[in-house]
């Protein structure tokens, strides 16, 4: 056999291996996003219309259920610490476009769900995909989102940039009440 067809086959059995590897590290679920998320607050009033890794040229709408509008603040090692409590479900619809018609429904839901006693939780969180037309639920076992998340705690380039270096808890817009709905840390 020639190197030509050889490395064909190669970049073949390479691309199917991938695929199984990915699909092995998603478990779809069922029913762990509330079909009434839009009654919850939203994180943030800031319009998220600019691009991002992970979610690139999308409009996103972050909201968070009420138990997590509650989360614990402290002070560690003299830097502000946010720890929001289990339970706490946080549902970012994504959209199509970064300026889509207003009356569009999302095309996608990115959510985060604090359980850091389930198997497959990372940072404490489950990381899960939804699909709004087919009502499926994957949770993601790749560190993409989580790695991308991680930034939240510390001094990175999206939102407000955390000049201060606080820990978020994975979240880049913290619910914060006592201050009002939406706003931005």
């Amino acid at each position: 056999m020639s190197r030509v067809a050889w490395a064909g086959k190669l970049r073949v059995v390479t691309g199917a291996a991938l695929a199984l590897l990915t699909l092995g590290c998603q478990a779809e679920v069922k029913n762990m996003i509330p079909d009434d998320y839009r009654s919850w607050d939203k994180t943030t009033d800031k319009v998220l219309n600019y691009p991002i890794p992970g979610h690139e040229n999308h409009l996103r709408i972050p909201y968070v259920n009420p138990t997590g509008e509650q989360p614990e603040i402290g002070i560690v090692g003299g830097v502000k610490s946010y720890s929001f409590p289990k339970g706490t479900i946080i549902v970012k619809e994504v959209y199509d476009s970064l300026s889509p018609d207003p009356s569009s429904p999302p095309t996608q839901l990115t959510v985060m769900v604090k359980n850091p006693d389930a198997p497959r939780s990372r940072g404490g969180w489950l990381w899960i995909v939804k699909d709004p037309a087919t009502g499926k639920e994957i949770v993601l076992q790749n560190e993409f989102c989580f790695t991308c998340h991680a930034n939240a705690n510390e001094p990175h380039p999206y939102g407000d940039k955390n000049p201060n270096r606080e820990f978020r808890d994975y979240v880049f817009f913290v619910y914060e009440e006592a201050e009002g709905n939406g706003v931005e840390y």
